[in-house]
């Protein structure tokens, strides 16, 4: 029995349930909407299709993720090993391996606004565990990108090294987020993607590369 048919629907089905679902969780947060309203909004006559595909919500939230966390990581590992090519790397290189694969999901018009939303929500609410994951559901900053950081986190206290990454992820996705409405609603030169990327990648840098101040040193020390 031929049973392509059958999973091509499949196929389709699950697509549907997860572009429901992208938008859905971008427009009002993924703790704010239930399985029951993905169904029928992604018009499921099955009242059980998310739980027969996906089984939960954090099941169907890592399908999302690895929808556009596809895409921006072969392009990101394309550039890391462009830059393994040069003879020497900027911070400004590293801070543009980390914006531009993300930033390019701007221009997907299949879900790529509503990523870096959801990715907003995520980095807000627990932004170390979503920067140091390392699966084929989430971004892994921490960790694919580490080699890359490292020789302009040396100079810092360990503790400060790991917050300047976590700034500079939440910057990202934060950033990005912001700008989708300015893009939305025309704002002359501050929907100017390439202007923001640009700055963006700047601020990371600055971020990074600023001098850690006696009164953060003393807390340390406390």
């Amino acid at each position: 029995m031929d049973r392509k048919p059958s999973t091509a629907r499949t196929q389709a089905t699950r697509a549907r349930i997860i572009a429901t679902a992208e938008q859905l969780f971008a427009e009002r947060g993924v703790d704010s909407v239930s399985l029951n309203e993905i169904t029928r909004a992604a018009e499921q006559k099955n009242r059980n299709a998310v739980h027969y595909h996906f089984g939960n919500k954090e099941a169907l939230l890592a399908a999302v993720f690895e929808k556009h966390w596809q895409p921006i990581s072969q392009q990101r590992q394309q550039m890391i090993a462009d830059l393994a090519l040069q003879s020497s790397v900027s911070l400004e290189d590293v801070a543009n391996t980390l914006v531009q694969p993300v930033a390019a999901r701007f221009e997907d018009p299949d879900g790529g606004l509503s990523y870096i939303k959801i990715s907003a929500q995520l980095a807000a609410s627990n932004i170390l565990q979503f920067m140091v994951r390392n699966d084929s559901n989430a971004p892994a900053y921490g960790t694919d990108m580490k080699p890359l950081w490292e020789p302009f986190l040396q100079p810092l206290p360990p503790a400060v090294q790991t917050q300047r990454l976590s700034l500079a992820v939440g910057m990202l996705f934060h950033g990005l987020a912001d700008h989708a409405i300015l893009r939305e609603s025309g704002a002359a030169d501050l929907a100017n993607t390439s202007f923001f990327v640009s700055n963006l990648v700047d601020s990371i840098c600055a971020v990074i590369s600023a001098p850690v101040s006696a009164a953060t040193r003393a807390t340390l020390g406390a």
